[in-house]
């Protein structure tokens, strides 16, 4: 979720330019560059105001650039390298134990899609198997059953889950969500998968018999820095930046207007800038801000950390002893 308040910015490049001043920076610095400079178009300095800049020949000017930050109002930095989103993974298993294939019983897979915004409410996606007067084998039940979810799950566009048969029990794994900006952010999904068995006979009461297990085995994941995030973010401050006007909404022709320079397939190590306007009087409180640096890299290596440690150190000159700015990334 992002914020409505317009305090978003956003600065992404793939490399650290070698100018040390604006001038230098605007005339020779390669398409993608970004450079921390000091305010008045110096090299960076210790203390001093300064302004993180990107090189993008789509923008007017040539370039972007953030608000003017005071050292001295910068109240966080932090560092967050990529990391990839994942698939949680769960495995309904209990099939081959002795005693659970039996004659005249009901199976049953249950996945618990939650809903976006409260998981007290959700969908159920459902999978069954009944026996007869003779037991089948585990495997003719594991796989009745799966081929009954698969047919709910493919009524559904086969978009949200794929489920296989994995050793002697059933995988449920998540698909990743493809985002689409300002109309789909593919939120993860939230969800738990649930075996049960029923005995078919009506004894007053038949309740879940609890004889199949469901263990996770891969946690899901959200990521960071991915390329998902990054274009969802980006959208989003863009209204802000080019469309100062919109009020609580981002215009549907944006993407026509505005330059972007996130990409669904990017990968980012992510610094972030908290930072602050002291209050201009006694009834206005002070602005909290937060710049956003996206250094893209072109492999998930360590050694592709190298652009983001020398932004930290520009960043470490120019707030000096204000506030601590996290350590390197490791490289090697």
């Amino acid at each position: 979720m992002f914020s409505t308040d317009q305090v978003n910015r956003i600065i992404v490049g793939n490399a650290v330019a070698t100018e040390t001043t604006i001038d230098t920076f605007v005339a020779s610095a390669t398409d993608k560059e970004i450079k921390v400079l000091s305010a008045d178009g110096t090299n960076v300095g210790v203390g001093k105001p300064f302004k993180v800049y990107q090189k993008a020949s789509a923008a007017l000017g040539g370039y972007e650039f953030s608000d003017k930050i005071n050292p001295k109002y910068v109240d966080k930095v932090t560092v967050r390298p990529y990391q990839a989103e994942v698939a949680k993974v769960v495995k309904v298993d209990g099939f081959a134990t002795a005693g659970v294939a039996a004659a005249n019983r009901t199976y049953e897979i249950e996945v618990r899609l939650f809903d976006q915004l409260s998981s007290e409410n959700f969908e159920v996606i459902q999978g069954y198997y009944v026996t007869g007067a003779v037991a089948p084998t585990a495997t003719v039940i594991r796989d009745g059953l799966l081929a009954s979810l698969n047919g709910n799950l493919g009524r559904r566009g086969n978009r949200e889950f794929v489920a296989t048969a994995n050793g002697t029990g059933i995988q449920v794994a998540e698909v990743i969500q493809v985002n689409n900006p300002g109309r789909d952010d593919g939120r993860k999904l939230g969800f738990e998968v649930i075996g049960k068995v029923y005995e078919n006979a009506f004894a007053g009461y038949n309740s879940n018999l609890g004889l199949l297990t469901s263990t996770v085995t891969t946690q899901g994941v959200v990521g960071n820095g991915t390329g998902k995030w990054a274009t969802n973010y980006e959208w989003f401050v863009k209204g802000f930046d080019y469309d100062s006007d919109h009020g609580m909404g981002i215009p549907a022709d944006l993407f026509s207007r505005a330059p972007f320079y996130t990409a669904k397939d990017g990968i980012y190590n992510v610094i972030a800038l908290k930072y602050y306007e002291p209050r201009k009087s006694t009834i206005v409180e002070r602005q909290y801000k937060v710049l956003h640096i996206l250094v893209q890299k072109s492999a998930d290596t360590l050694a592709q950390n190298a652009a983001t440690n020398a932004v930290l150190a520009d960043l470490r000159t120019a707030i000096g002893t204000y506030t601590e700015v996290p350590a390197n990334l490791a490289v090697v």
